[in-house]
């Protein structure tokens, strides 16, 4: 049978301490050679003005879990504004992503997820293992810029691998983000300076296409972690010793002549190390007061393949998910 999971499903089953250690396990097979990833392929279609449909696929392979995972999502997009936003436009004001889980030995799906709420914890997860490793041992302060979807789970990563006593936040919004503050326990404060100066851990949690922060504010030894470089300002690359990705390999775009997004012309980080190596020991923070910064650009297919993996087997003992046919989805003729 072919487990179908949903998001309730997912959440219900799904815990941050999961992915995170599925995602540590994951990377350190990929800097091995051993989990295969295909980076990120975009697809996208004018559909006027700064919109676009986007159609994102990646894939990867953990041998170890035996399973591939293929992640899709059917997005509309509007870049108006200096931020990208994604448009709930399937039918009832919805959005459409999917994981399907496949066997590796018996080629058939084993699962098939819907990607919301799994996508954000495997961000927040992600994040949390490279401040595990990067951040100082005594940090105890988080300076958070950012009161959105990514945001919540951020801040839940980081207080499974640190010992957080403090979260300052700050969003433009007012009152999202004292419900933000009151949701996480954090403290909301009236600009974005305000929430990073001083802090041993910040993290930048938007949709914006415009740096939030100005780097002069961070202080000697902080750590960065950013969820998608548009938000990084000059300055703080410029002062990080050690800038970490989760992978060199670069996506791809794909779009009709003259209608490049604004993602297709970024230009992409110089002189950085794979989270994987980091997780190895291989290279990290060697002196208290150096700035490093992990930053994302777009989740790798064995991420998917790891934390899907965690859901189906929570799922499977938690007797979560409705059952389909296996036989729905193989044939007799030759694809």
């Amino acid at each position: 049978m072919t487990l179908l999971l949903d998001n309730a499903d997912v959440r219900r089953v799904l815990r941050m301490r999961d992915a995170i250690d599925a995602l540590d396990a994951a990377f350190v097979d990929y800097a091995d050679g051993v989990a295969v990833n295909r980076p990120r392929s975009h697809t996208y279609t004018h559909r006027g003005g700064a919109r676009h449909y986007l159609f994102k696929t990646m894939d990867g392979s953990v041998p170890r879990l035996g399973v591939h995972a293929l992640r899709l999502s059917s997005d509309l997009t509007d870049e108006t504004g200096g931020k990208r936003i994604k448009i709930p436009a399937a039918p009832g004001d919805r959005y459409v992503g999917l994981v399907l889980l496949f066997d590796l030995e018996t080629l058939a799906p084993v699962a098939i997820l819907h990607d919301g709420y799994l996508q954000r914890v495997r961000v927040g997860a992600t994040s949390a293992l490279a401040a595990a490793r990067l951040a100082r041992k005594s940090a105890r302060v988080v300076g958070m810029i950012g009161a959105g979807w990514q945001a919540g789970a951020q801040v839940d990563g980081l207080r499974e691998v640190l010992d957080v006593e403090e979260v300052r936040v700050y969003a433009p919004t007012r009152g999202k983000l004292e419900a933000f503050a009151a949701e996480h326990d954090a403290t909301p404060v009236g600009i974005a300076r305000e929430a990073v100066e001083g802090a041993d851990v910040v993290v930048l949690a938007t949709n914006s296409h415009q740096p939030v922060l100005d780097g002069a504010w961070l202080a000697p030894g902080t750590h960065v972690n950013s969820v998608q470089r548009h938000e990084l300002d000059a300055t703080t690359l410029s002062r990080a010793e050690l800038v970490v990705v989760r992978s060199r390999e670069e996506p791809t775009f794909h779009f009709a002549p003259g209608h490049a997004p604004r993602a297709a012309r970024d230009r992409q980080l110089e002189d950085v190390v794979e989270l994987g190596d980091v997780l190895k020991g291989l290279v990290g923070r060697t002196r208290d007061d150096q700035i490093t910064l992990f930053t994302g650009g777009g989740g790798l297919g064995i991420q998917f393949a790891a934390v899907a993996h965690a859901v189906y087997a929570a799922a499977r003992e938690a007797g979560a998910g409705r059952d389909l046919p296996t036989e729905w989805f193989i044939q007799e003729e030759k694809p």
